[in-house]
């Protein structure tokens, strides 16, 4: 038996089983249809009263000396030499 035996064999018991399983689905047809009253939706009986929140102004903070500034993106030498001065956090090793 050779690879082009074995997958016809294959798709045929395949085809044979798929065959068998829609058949005996639509040989099922007299099933018992579902209840009138059933609905698909959700229900809940607890009682939810809503609240009216009010918008609070924030105060200005002032930046202290060690604040960051940007969070804007730096260029490929400047990462390898903060990476080098161990100014940032990497997760794997990079060669440089």
């Amino acid at each position: 038996m050779n690879w082009i035996h074995f997958l016809l064999w294959v798709g045929g018991l395949y085809t044979l089983y798929y065959l068998a399983v829609i058949g005996i689905d639509v040989a099922g047809g007299n099933r018992t249809p579902a209840a009138k009253s059933f609905t698909n939706e959700l229900t809940f009986s607890e009682q939810v009263e809503t609240q009216r929140l009010e918008h609070k102004a924030e105060e200005e903070v002032k930046p202290t000396g060690n604040a960051m500034i940007a969070s804007g993106g730096v260029p490929i030498r400047e990462l390898f030499s903060l990476a080098r001065r161990e100014l940032i956090v990497y997760t794997k090793s990079v060669s440089y």
